[in-house]
């Protein structure tokens, strides 16, 4: 009978080292991060608590830029563009009205149109000369405000402050005015639209930032005065400490503080992209700090209970994980008698642990099955790589390749694929030697597909032999009908130079395959006799899918799902079979994602199994590949859309650009403007028209005629000289669209003004 034994030094020196390998790291790694955890800690509750507030900044600059978009619509309304008070007084209303349709925005009360022209101000409630305007409207006492300065200065917009009772408003508050003048970002202006934001506007769209505890004022850096405050609790104590306080520092950002009564405010200053203020919030230092002590206190408590539970465990895993040993040990002694004298009392458990892995180390063929198994699972998976055309993407892949045994000798490589019912069922090895016995001077590679139990033999030759190919494939199917009385049928696609080309001869072998399953009695036939025979008798839509890949190159998603809905109209009334109804369905995945690749590196349809899918057994009728089409549809259409709101407005002001910089040539046209902007036709005048209300020819027509008047009234050009000046060609088509816009022909029109 084995003695056990007692009080084991190995089970001693095991605890010790459990203790220390676990214990030892947390307290190192406790004692680092309380060292740097108050400043980390306040960083980040400040953060998340500054983040409200530059959130509402954000938003303040959002709607003066909807303000801006509001501007250029207004630029293109025709009524407010050649309003005159003076000539047609009646007009005074019409005004009226068209201002009344951009007063919804809730971020403006009023809105003030100055015209150059008559020089008049109109409005929602009023309509007055500059003159009353400036004597009457404006309180000249408190505010300095001069709507002549700033049409003479070189600004193109502006804000100004304008406190209680300074303008004469309905609303008695604080107001802003944002001002643009127009055209927009052209020097040639005609106006000033103003907007009047009061103080309550401003308390909503900075409501995030504004709380019991916290106080929101909006300064002017120049005079550093305050010009607004927002709090839900005012306290006019701290706002009379803080102005005080601006007011002796050179710079407001450098204010790190602001005491009163004993009670600490921290400031943070946020600057405006729109507007020339600074946003300063005041929150008390008690509020960060009980954050910070809240979360402290959770870390300490936490760290409490970590360290109980560990200990705990650790009691336990020792014990549980020393039993495997005990167990161990005893297994040795009672399995080894012939070496007992070896191992003895002499070895502790782990030398006896040692002796028996040597024993082991010298049988170790089931560890050597278990690698090959692995080795042949990489490559499966490297063989799959290379047939779904995602080689490329893999970094060193042929020095993978080979360390995974997986060698690629011949020049040429093609793709054959056997399918049978009865040949699913047999071994790598038995359809390996059948292939040897056939095909000599060449290489062979097996791969059986995972998707379909087809076999694939990757057939490898120093030459580009395809007669070759087609015997080889024929002796096969006749050995394999022979050994496996099937009914075997072969895809084969042609041969490539490069490996990484596989894929393509692969995709060709399903299309084969495809071709052959609708044959009576199968055959070895190679893809390109399949074109050569079929394509001429069907119509194939060639030009369909040059304008996909035109709108894909464009990412014009219209565009690509009018396509994309022609192609399965076609495949659905030119009564195509199934064969040709999916290669003009895969030719649809080609198409895109070679124009993507192209353009981006990148296809999202390469990351979808659409080959598989599309050539599936299951895949049979044309709903199936409708389907299948929608599907595509779709995943062009994600993959393209992406949030433009934030970009419209820079867009629209590029078109508007690009017009008025060019409506003077005849040979102006909107493809002029969708080459320059990489947009297509289609696309860029349905946005025009969605954000303008005109299509682009009626915009450029009236550019061209406003610039035909100011010719008339201000130059002694003739009317032929004046036509060939504005972009018309035919003298003729510009005196009959003269005369329809304006009632009047040109001639008449300059003897009238000039």
């Amino acid at each position: 009978m084995t003695r056990r034994r007692r009080g084991s030094k190995i089970y001693k020196n095991f605890i010790i080292s459990y203790i220390v390998t676990l214990m030892v790291p947390m307290f190192i790694m406790s004692f680092i991060v309380l060292f740097h955890y108050a400043n980390v800690l306040k960083d980040e509750v400040e953060t998340n608590l500054r983040n409200p507030f530059i959130k509402s900044v954000e938003n303040f600059d959002a709607q003066i830029n909807q303000l801006t978009r509001t501007s250029l619509q207004i630029e293109l309304n025709d009524i407010l563009r050649t309003v005159d008070i003076k000539e047609r007084p009646y007009d005074a209303v019409k005004i009226k009205n068209e201002l009344l349709k951009y007063s919804t925005n809730s971020f403006v009360n009023d809105i003030f149109l100055y015209s150059y022209k008559d020089d008049y101000i109109s409005a929602f409630n009023f309509l007055c000369s500059l003159d009353i305007f400036n004597d009457f409207i404006l309180n000249s006492e408190l505010t300095d405000f001069s709507i002549i300065e700033f049409k003479e200065s070189s600004k193109q917009s502006g804000m100004y402050y304008f406190p209680i009772d300074s303008i004469y408003l309905a609303n008695k508050e604080n107001h802003l005015m944002y001002l643009n003048k127009l055209p927009i970002n052209n020097t040639n202006s005609y106006g000033i639209i103003m907007y009047m934001i009061p103080q309550e506007a401003l308390k909503n769209v900075l409501a995030p930032a504004i709380s019991e505890n916290n106080h929101l004022f909006i300064v002017d850096p120049e005079t550093k005065e305050i010009l607004f405050t927002l709090s839900e609790n005012p306290n006019p104590e701290l706002a009379e400490i803080f102005n005080h306080t601006i007011k002796s520092n050179n710079d407001i950002e450098n204010i790190t503080e602001i005491e009163i009564h004993g009670d600490k405010y921290s400031p943070f200053v946020q600057s405006s992209s729109k507007a020339p203020y600074l946003f300063v919030q005041l929150m008390p230092d008690d509020l960060l700090s009980s954050r910070i002590n809240q979360i402290r206190t959770v870390y300490f408590i936490s760290m409490a209970v970590i360290i109980v539970i560990s200990g705990f465990l650790i009691a336990i895993l020792m014990r549980i994980n020393y039993r495997p040993i005990k167990r161990l040990n005893q297994f040795l002694e009672d399995n080894f008698q012939h070496s007992k004298e070896t191992m003895g009392d002499k070895l502790n458990e782990l030398e006896q642990l040692e002796y028996v892995l040597i024993q082991y180390d010298k049988e170790n063929t089931d560890l050597k099955e278990f690698a090959s198994a692995s080795k042949d699972a990489v490559k499966s998976y490297l063989i799959d790589c290379f047939l779904l055309g995602q080689a490329r993407e893999i970094d060193n892949i042929i020095e993978i390749c080979s360390k995974a045994e997986l060698e690629f000798e011949m020049d040429y490589y093609c793709t054959l694929i056997i399918k049978s019912n009865n040949i699913q069922n047999a071994s790598n090895e038995e359809v390996i030697n059948i292939l040897s016995s056939i095909i000599n001077n060449s290489q062979i590679i097996l791969h059986r597909d995972i998707h379909s139990s087809n076999f694939v033999v990757l057939f490898g030759s120093d030459l580009n032999d395809d007669k070759h190919a087609h015997i080889i494939s024929q002796k096969i199917q006749e050995s394999l009908n022979e050994e496996y009385d099937g009914d075997v049928r072969i895809g084969m696609g042609n041969f490539y130079k490069s490996i990484f080309d596989i894929n393509l001869s692969y995709e060709e072998a399903l299309r084969v395959l495809e071709y052959n399953s609708l044959l009576s009695k199968p055959k070895i036939i190679r893809f390109n006799d399949i074109l050569n025979k079929d394509v001429n008798s069907i119509n194939y839509p060639f030009s369909l899918f040059d304008e996909l890949e035109s709108s894909v190159y464009s990412s014009d998603i219209f565009a690509i799902n009018d396509n994309i809905n022609k192609l399965v109209y076609h495949m659905k009334n030119e009564n195509l079979s199934i064969f040709w109804v999916k290669n003009i369905c895969y030719d649809t995945v080609n198409t895109i994602s070679k124009v993507l690749l192209k353009k981006y590196n990148h296809s999202p349809l390469i990351s979808k199994h659409y080959l598989e899918k599309i050539y599936g057994s299951n895949i049979s009728t044309f709903d199936d590949i409708s389907e299948i089409m929608k599907e595509i549809s779709e995943d062009i259409t994600n993959y393209l859309s992406v949030d433009k709101e934030s970009y419209e407005l820079k867009l629209l002001q590029q078109i508007v650009h690009y017009i008025r910089e060019n409506f003077q040539n005849p040979e102006f046209g909107l493809q002029n403007i969708a080459d320059s902007l990489q947009m297509s036709p289609p696309y860029l005048s349905q946005y025009f028209k969605k954000n303008t209300g005109y299509t682009i020819s009626e915009y450029v027509t009236r550019l061209r005629m406003e610039k035909a008047k100011d010719l008339l009234k201000n130059s002694d050009l003739s009317v032929n000289d004046i036509a060939n000046e504005v972009g018309y060609y035919s003298v003729p088509s510009f005196i009959r669209k003269f005369k329809e816009i304006e009632q009047i022909t040109p001639g008449k029109y300059k003897k009238k003004y000039s």
